[in-house]
């Protein structure tokens, strides 16, 4: 474990899920982060359920993924690709050693552990070694957003190999100021683009997680991708080609002189 600029927070717990025994639930400063289940294959959130599924059709299992989580939490995508791809080989990324010593009481997983801020440890990771990145950062009680620029995009692009997928899970609400620029970002550097999302978040009912796709070197498989998540328990609707041009509309890319606005609990985007 590489330690380098750790970020400590107020209050981490975990707490057994009184509803489901198995199941215990990560609070970072009182609010939900991570959800693990003794059942490593079980994903409560439903963001997890969509990148699952998304995973499930263009890296399909037994096949061992290299794979970048940013963002590392209770470590519940990387138990999840541990059990469906064993052999997987997996770098997490996390800011917050409080975190990591409750996580600590978990079944162990593998894969290598650095502490230390996303962006920064973006720099010192191999490119193109990765076929998967994942970014799911998560700031104390808020999502994190700073970090989601053209330069960090870019940086992520670095990271993965031909046929490689970078997923992101970003908090929002309409009229989307957060994920009408990231995916901006995306469409400039990726080479096919999607996004999956509740129908209700999409019709501004309220806040969601929206699933983020960049692919490298392929297309991404909207239709089977659709189809699966149309008949998900938590159904999802996927935007992609002329209709995720649209939403794009004319949002541009947040960069590090002019980054992202902050999150907002007002606007529906201060949690996960």
């Amino acid at each position: 474990m590489t330690r380098t600029g750790p970020r400590p927070v107020a209050r981490v717990e975990l707490l057994r899920d009184l509803d489901r025994p198995t199941g215990q639930v990560l609070l970072v400063d009182g609010v939900e982060q991570s959800y693990v289940d003794d059942d490593p294959t079980h994903l409560e959130f439903e963001y997890m359920q969509h990148m699952a599924l998304v995973l499930d059709i263009m890296f399909p299992s037994p096949a061992k993924v290299r794979t970048v989580h940013l963002g590392a939490g209770a470590m519940t995508m990387a138990r999840w690709l541990a059990a469906t791809r064993p052999g997987s080989q997996q770098t997490a990324v996390e800011s917050a050693p409080d975190v990591l010593d409750v996580v600590q009481a978990l079944t162990p997983v593998a894969c290598t552990v650095i502490v230390d801020e996303a962006v920064h440890a973006l720099e010192g990771l191999a490119a193109a070694e990765a076929d998967l990145v994942i970014w799911d950062l998560y700031d104390g009680p808020r999502a994190a957003t700073a970090a989601l620029t053209l330069e960090a995009v870019r940086a992520m692009h670095r990271l993965l190999a031909d046929q490689g997928l970078l997923l992101l899970n970003v908090s929002d609400a309409t009229p989307f100021e957060i994920v009408r620029p990231v995916l901006a970002s995306l469409v400039l550097c990726f080479d096919d683009v999607a996004m999956l999302a509740e129908p209700s978040t999409l019709r501004g009912r309220r806040s969601g997680n929206c699933v983020l796709l960049g692919s490298v070197g392929r297309s991404v498989p909207h239709r089977p991708i659709a189809r699966v998540a149309a008949a998900a328990p938590v159904r999802a609707t996927v935007m992609s080609g002329s209709t995720l041009e649209a939403f794009v509309g004319d949002a541009r890319p947040a960069t590090i002189a002019e980054p992202l606005p902050p999150p907002d609990r007002t606007r529906g985007r201060a949690f996960l």
